[in-house]
């Protein structure tokens, strides 16, 4: 079977290199740097040896004897059995140690390598199964692990465990995907380059397996705008609480330019929400308004014709999402109507399915009107 001859090449391979080693166990004597091969024709592994691969002689015996060293014969065909059976014993075991190396395939998929602080992060965790076997993953929330290293190998410090619980079944030959935003669980907050790895602990057979390194980066993107603004607070009475928008326009690889809304408190020290908004012109400014309810009303150029809508509340959640058509002589642009509420005037709008709130079989209603939000008391 193809296995096992796979087995035995391995095993072979590895008897040729610990031979020296095993000889000065067994013979005892000084040790020394000679390798010393089987015989043509000895069998090993299973495999019969024919002086095909090219090893490194060893000293002649004269010259050993010359040196001090004890000349140690060359194994044969009538050597003791213990001797064949040690090299058996280690080939084999040599052999399943390394193909224990492919059991278990990990890797990490990251959507983007580019994120400013606080930006979601994400992350894909790829596990094949090559084991032959059925794998039972995902019972306790240790089964998976993320570390992340900064510039000099420094740790990067993290905040919370990681939600991986979750149990399930992964057989031999399949593949399974665990997705998670690992923003919130590490401190993430200085601009550079970083590392990413996962780890898969199989507890039944004690082994961790881990995926190759991917890197990301850090950073920091130029500031449009910025407004505080306050929310009620919860307690009757008490004075609001004060908050700040920031939009920030990032060079995503330095071919797109994107932009994102971070909600801080005053001092920016605390980062409530970050969204990533889409690609934005480089020709044309953003138009941002608040209404009496702080919501932030949006509109940006984010295509050749095309103007992005957004309504976003104080939490950080979108409340209106539309796109808008640029026609000539009438571009899209925000304003007020006679009750005092925001509403984008010029241009036409074209519905499509990413609509906040979606729009119904792609079509608009009779008398769709703007997306508004009214002043308290209007």
């Amino acid at each position: 079977m193809p296995w096992r001859a796979g087995a035995e090449v391995a095993g072979y391979l590895v008897v040729r290199r610990l031979t020296a080693a095993a000889t000065v166990a067994v013979g005892g004597g000084r040790p020394h740097l000679a390798l010393v091969r089987p015989a043509v024709g000895t069998r090993v592994g299973g495999m019969v040896d024919q002086g095909r691969f090219p090893t490194r002689r060893s000293a002649s015996p004269a010259h050993r004897r010359g040196r001090g060293h004890a000349a140690h014969p060359t194994p044969g065909p009538g050597a003791p059995r213990r001797w064949r059976s040690l090299r058996w014993g280690l080939g084999l075991l040599a052999a399943m140690v390394g193909s224990a190396a492919g059991q278990i395939s990990v890797e990490i998929e990251l959507e983007q390598q580019q994120f400013l602080p606080g930006e979601p992060l994400p992350v894909a965790v790829r596990i094949t199964n090559l084991s032959g076997q059925p794998l039972r993953l995902g019972e306790d929330n240790d089964w998976l692990g993320i570390s992340i290293e900064g510039q000099g190998n420094r740790v990067v410090r993290q905040l919370g465990e990681l939600p991986v619980y979750g149990p399930f079944t992964l057989e031999s030959s399949q593949r399974a995907t665990r997705r998670l935003d690992v923003a919130p669980y590490f401190e993430l907050t200085r601009q550079g380059r970083y590392r990413m790895q996962a780890t898969v602990r199989i507890a039944a057979w004690d082994r961790e397996f881990v995926s190759p390194p991917v890197g990301f980066d850090i950073i920091t993107g130029a500031r449009l705008w910025e407004r505080e603004f306050g929310v009620p607070a919860a307690e009757p009475g008490a004075p609001p609480v004060m908050r700040k928008y920031i939009l920030q326009e990032a060079n995503y690889l330095k071919r797109n330019l994107r932009l994102y809304l971070r909600i801080t408190d005053p001092s920016e020290t605390q980062i409530l929400r970050v969204l990533p908004l889409g690609p934005i012109v480089s020709f044309a400014n953003p138009q941002p308004q608040l209404d009496g309810d702080s919501n932030l009303h949006l509109l940006f150029q984010n295509g050749r014709t095309t103007c992005a809508y957004y309504v976003i509340r104080p939490d950080g959640e979108i409340a209106v999402r539309q796109t808008w058509e640029i026609l000539p002589g009438s571009r899209p642009r925000l304003s007020f109507d006679n009750a005092g509420r925001v509403v984008v005037v010029g241009g036409v709008r074209r519905y499509a399915p990413t609509d906040l709130p979606p729009s119904l079989s792609g079509s608009p209603p009779q008398n769709p009107g703007p997306a508004t939000n009214s002043p308290p008391g209007s």
